[in-house]
């Protein structure tokens, strides 16, 4: 059972996301990371507020965040935050970023939040409860076949000479597709307007953890492209799907092309 105070925390944590970013220009500073990503300086302000505030309600619960690195990791509670998800489209002007925030027990991620910095879109899932955007409940809809759904798909480059054939797979299999939605396609899959989301190899625990308790108490179902189980060490490829005859088509899909 998760407490109820954590689940609270855990939408005091998407408004103060809101606030932190909010406070800062609308022309950040970009620089680039040793790693090659961009970081800007609402990334650092907005994982540094939730840091606090975290710090400040629950101090036995550990941290693993994107910018500042881990804090008592290997506890039973922690928060893994990605302060802004979709830092280069954030940098260019462009809409389609969030933080996400999740929390994790015992490596499984329990809570999920999307929120929308400028938008005041906040999609929190909690396993056994259900997901809710601005409060309001949601639930994952739609076709079980391939052809007849909408797909959000990652950024095409994204994906490597070994994951490339099995998004062109799912792309030439599906109704029609959108392209590099980001954390934002799997709050759409939350609500029934996606019918499937796919990642290519690039992702790291930030941007996974959250979206695992969205989509899953929302009904839909959510692995990597093996079908295997995402934790809060969970990285590279991942597929999310409306229910599980449609996420059993895609990882067919994708099994049958892999490298």
């Amino acid at each position: 059972m998760i407490p109820d105070e954590f689940v609270r925390l855990a939408e005091t944590l998407a408004e103060t996301a809101c606030e932190a970013a909010r406070s800062i220009s609308s022309e950040p500073e970009v620089e680039i990371k040793a790693d090659g990503t961009p970081v800007t300086t609402v990334d650092r302000a907005v994982e540094a507020a939730l840091r606090r505030v975290i710090e400040r309600e629950q101090p036995g619960h550990g941290i693993l965040g994107e910018e500042f690195g881990a804090e008592g990791a290997d506890r039973d509670w922690v928060w893994v935050l990605d302060p802004v998800d979709g830092t280069r489209q954030f940098a260019a002007g462009l809409p389609n970023f969030g933080t996400l925030i999740a929390l994790c027990h015992e490596g499984r991620p329990v809570i999920g939040v999307i929120a929308h910095l400028f938008y005041e879109s906040t999609c929190i899932g909690v396993a056994g409860r259900g997901t809710r955007v601005n409060r309001r409940p949601v639930r994952c809809a739609g076709p079980d076949r391939l052809s007849e759904i909408v797909a959000c798909i990652s950024d095409p480059d994204a994906f490597d000479a070994r994951t490339s054939p099995g998004m062109q797979a799912i792309r030439m299999r599906t109704r029609w597709n959108v392209f590099d939605g980001g954390c934002l396609g799997y709050a759409s899959l939350a609500r029934g307007l996606v019918g499937l989301c796919l990642n290519g190899p690039n992702l790291d625990p930030f941007d996974i953890a959250a979206l695992v308790p969205v989509v899953e108490a929302a009904g839909g179902c959510i692995t990597d492209w093996r079908g295997g189980a995402l934790t809060i060490e969970s990285e590279g490829e991942i597929v999310a799907a409306s229910g599980p005859r449609l996420h059993e088509s895609a990882l067919d899909v994708l099994s049958s092309v892999s490298q």
